[in-house]
């Protein structure tokens, strides 16, 4: 029977019991726990990171990041002969009124001596239905719009014979279009479309006659906002 020396017989409980321990299932766990975060770290780069984490839901993600105020165009800016008294004058006993601006709740009555007293244009442009070219003072639709209080809304406006026309929002805010009162340096008679007048710039690219015409009212009387 052979015989084992001592020594051999301790030296291989000891290599045993080692081998045992490494093939400990907790052990090997948590070995194999650290071998990935190792590869995580060193060899799969930053990427790893990012494609990890998980996407915040669109809910979270509208509460994290307030959103921008929408940016709305400021309109366009216009060339005034003069600009406009800080007050309007008071009307005279007996003078006539030309135009009302007209509100839910609200009118207001200008004279001719009350337009003057507002923002005033000059331009010169062709009369379609008189084919003569005249130079108009008036006052800007944005103005009497924001004076009427519905600036940016579409407008009525009313002529004294019943015929009535919707001016676009979009096209009064950014295009110098006016109630002219002045002709030449004089009130505007009746003959001439007088004594107050819808006109538009000389530009036939942007206000072709076969679509704007309409928007040319004379004997105009009253503007109110659109519905």
């Amino acid at each position: 029977m052979t015989r084992h020396e001592p020594g051999l017989t301790q030296m291989a409980h000891v290599v045993v019991s080692r081998i045992r321990r490494f093939l400990n299932p907790q052990l090997l766990r948590r070995g194999a726990a650290a071998f990935l975060l190792t590869v995580g770290v060193f060899g799969m780069g930053p990427g790893a990171f990012s494609q990890s984490v998980p996407a915040l839901p669109a809910s979270r993600q509208a509460a994290s990041i307030p959103a921008l105020p929408s940016a709305s165009p400021s309109p366009r800016s216009f060339r005034y002969l003069r600009p406009g008294k800080a007050a309007l004058p008071a009307a005279r006993p007996g003078e006539r009124v030309l135009l009302t601006l007209e509100s839910p709740g609200r009118s207001l009555k200008l004279t001719r001596a009350q337009l003057l007293a507002l923002p005033t244009m000059r331009y010169t442009t062709e009369q379609p239905q008189l084919n003569r070219t005249f130079t108009y003072e008036g006052v800007p639709l944005r103005d009497l719009a924001r004076l009427g209080g519905f600036a940016g809304k579409d407008l009525r406006v009313y002529a004294s014979n019943g015929f009535m026309v919707i001016i676009r929002a979009g096209d009064y805010l950014n295009t110098p279009i006016m109630l002219a009162h002045t002709a030449g340096s004089k009130p505007i008679p009746v003959l001439q479309k007088g004594p107050l007048t819808i006109v538009l710039p000389a530009n036939a690219t942007q206000f072709p006659a076969r679509l704007y015409s309409r928007y040319w009212v004379w004997y105009a009387a009253k503007i109110s906002p659109a519905p």
